[in-house]
């Protein structure tokens, strides 16, 4: 498989504790790829050092075929767009205005593209605001929205930068079933033909949306496969979930 992101060896200490113990992960090209694991096992810590908000003590890691480990988020930003546990919009701003501004910043980024008229901007952020559902509410404020379609617009504006990879942290966190079932579909849809890497702690969502799974404990990856052999290893149960069936 070609590799979009490629994580090699990759450690990351907080003073003397090694949060991050040597983690290696391959993500292919237009995969859906699931990071699970128990809470504290570096999830969120390996979602910050792949998106340049922070810097490993070891290792490297790739997107894209470029090496981004020593580089900014802003460099970083023009391989892939993440989204964190908690909805991170711009509630004073309008719906379309908070997804005019990811792709008004992705063209900047991608400098060769600064120079676009501001009417293919409008036209990226409309055709994000179709894809996400959130049409008929162009013109309200984001703090307006629910938490749900917050969550949805938080998806857009991460898909508006027009990246090829995604980096998505627990986007069902907060919901409730029905929500999370529409949220799946949502991701499910508007992330065709991207690199998915999603941190999930839902196993229906998990399972339901990934082509492999990755599961971390205790800064490892203990084992990478398809959904079917996650739920069947021992390893990840006795683990993960204490022998408990996935």
């Amino acid at each position: 498989m070609n590799g979009a992101l490629d994580v090699h060896g990759i450690v990351k200490r907080f003073g003397a504790t090694r949060v991050l113990r040597g983690v290696d992960l391959h993500v292919a090209t237009g995969e859906r790829h699931a990071l699970i694991g128990p809470n504290g096992a570096g999830k969120s810590t390996l979602f910050d050092l792949i998106s340049g908000r922070a810097r490993p003590d070891e290792g490297r890691i790739v997107a894209g075929g470029i090496d981004i480990t020593d580089k900014s988020p802003q460099r970083v930003s023009r391989s892939l767009a993440r989204s964190f546990q908690t909805t991170s919009v711009f509630g004073a701003m309008s719906v379309l205005d908070n997804l005019r501004c990811a792709a008004l910043g992705a063209a900047s980024a991608r400098f060769i593209e600064k120079w676009l008229p501001s009417g293919n901007i409008d036209e990226r952020a409309r055709a994000m605001l179709d894809a996400i559902g959130l049409a008929a509410r162009a013109d309200e404020r984001a703090a307006r929205l629910t938490y749900a379609e917050q969550r949805a617009l938080d998806l857009g504006i991460a898909l508006a930068t027009d990246a090829p990879i995604i980096l998505l942290d627990e986007p069902t966190a907060g919901m409730n079933r029905a929500e999370a079932t529409r949220a799946l579909a949502l991701i499910r849809t508007t992330t065709q033909g991207r690199t998915l890497l999603v941190i999930e702690h839902d196993m229906d969502v998990a399972f339901g949306l990934a082509d492999r799974i990755s599961v971390l404990v205790q800064g490892r990856v203990i084992a990478t496969d398809t959904p079917a052999a996650i739920r069947a290893n021992r390893d990840v149960r006795d683990a993960y979930l204490g022998g408990l069936a996935l």
